[in-house]
């Protein structure tokens, strides 16, 4: 009898740390679950008593607390579940089967700061985002074994401000016969990328496919760590894990707790992070950061490469900034020339590899559109190319890329 008395109370601890583990950590991101654990070992050891008024506390504020932050989440994009398509920065996948539609007036970054978020928003308008993903969440509705290429990238390809007929994969694939597959995922760099081609060669065994890797001149050339271990793609097929990201984006505690926190303390004097310059009567939004107004040096990505040796791309695009398209339009404006393509181009790893440099063919379209129509290839509130760029985009990479 004190046997199974003994193996109910353990199965009951086991269940209320469980519960207690699953709805705190609602408001943790993926990297702060050491301490959701530490949390859980203390609650552990507490009286039975105070285990229950914890839990029923703790569920009672969690769901009242999702109750009234539902107005405010469906106020703001960056906050609101229903138009998540990643799970969160550190859990990097694409939420699977999505068949999504929302209105939405600002880019990436008119939404930086509050002033220039009224201001364009009143001066965009409104646009429709449909976006459509796949059984592994990215933006097809081809499956990739019927694609000739696979193309691997961040947001450049996600490109979350278009809807779905206007991304690249699908004008390349409708306009142009060039069967496309866009393994794209924003917020991720390089090393992200070269796992993803090994996750597509050595698990789907995809070995007769032509990768095509897109490197972003703006966030891409970063000192890569190549000690430390890459685990993406680990649990692309873990359902427990997706399922219980998806109950998390259901709640977006953790967004939520960001975006506050950042508005709480958000400090006047900090530091500018978008610069408005006016172009041809335009007022265009640049990310300081993206700003080359002298001669910078540039990361060698010679170690990311050499550990991933065995997995290079047929093919790399360079994807200019829209400061290195713009810049010369800029009143008094310095335009040095910048090193990051001389680095892929020079790089001995990729003498096999077709490296390709969009600048001036996209820079040329730009000016040209700009003379004629007085429009723009990017967005003006955002840092990706608009509907226009990615059809000049997909022209040079069937020009380039079929040769």
């Amino acid at each position: 009898m004190n046997k199974k008395s003994n193996l109910y109370k353990i199965f009951y601890l086991l269940f209320l740390c469980l519960i207690f583990f699953f709805f705190l950590s609602l408001y943790f991101s993926a990297q702060k679950i050491s301490i959701v654990f530490i949390l859980t070992i203390i609650f552990a050891f507490l009286n039975f008593k105070h285990k229950k008024i914890i839990l029923i506390n703790l569920l009672i504020f969690t769901l009242v607390l999702k109750i009234v932050v539902i107005p405010f989440q469906k106020k703001n994009n960056a906050i609101d579940p229903s138009k998540a398509v990643i799970y969160e920065k550190h859990f990097l996948y694409g939420i699977k089967n999505l068949n999504l539609s929302y209105d939405t007036f600002n880019g990436d970054l008119s939404s930086l700061e509050k002033s220039l978020k009224k201001k364009y928003y009143k001066i965009n308008k409104k646009r429709r985002i449909n976006i459509v993903t796949d059984h592994l969440g990215f933006r097809n509705t081809i499956k990739p074994d019927e694609a000739n290429y696979i193309f691997v990238g961040d947001s450049v390809l996600q490109l979350g401000n278009l809807s779905q007929k206007n991304i690249l994969n699908y004008v390349l694939n409708n306009s142009f016969n060039l069967k496309t597959y866009n393994a794209g995922m924003g917020a991720t760099d390089i090393s992200h990328y070269f796992e993803t081609i090994k996750f597509f060669r050595d698990k789907l065994n995809f070995n007769n496919k032509k990768y095509v890797m897109l490197i972003s001149q703006g966030n891409d050339f970063l000192n890569y760590n190549v000690v430390k271990k890459n685990n993406y793609h680990k649990y692309i097929d873990n359902k427990f894990l997706h399922y219980y990201f998806k109950f998390k984006i259901f709640f977006n505690f953790h967004a939520l707790i960001k975006y506050t926190s950042y508005s709480i303390n958000k400090n006047e004097k900090q530091f500018q992070k978008v610069y408005e310059f006016e172009i041809k009567k335009n007022d265009v939004l640049f990310k300081h950061d993206y700003i080359y107004k002298k001669v910078q040096k540039v990361n060698s990505l010679n170690n990311i490469f050499k550990k991933y040796k065995n997995y290079l791309p047929e093919s790399i695009i360079f994807i200019p900034t829209k400061f290195e398209v713009y810049c010369e339009f800029i009143n008094n404006m310095s335009c040095p020339k910048t090193e990051h393509f001389s680095v892929l181009k020079n790089e001995p790893l990729l003498s096999e590899v077709k490296v390709l440099n969009s600048k001036d063919f996209l820079k040329s379209k730009a000016i040209d559109l700009m003379n004629s129509e007085n429009k723009f290839i990017y967005e003006i509130d955002d840092t990706h190319l608009n509907k226009i760029g990615v059809r000049y985009l997909a022209e040079f990479i069937l020009l380039h890329l079929t040769k």
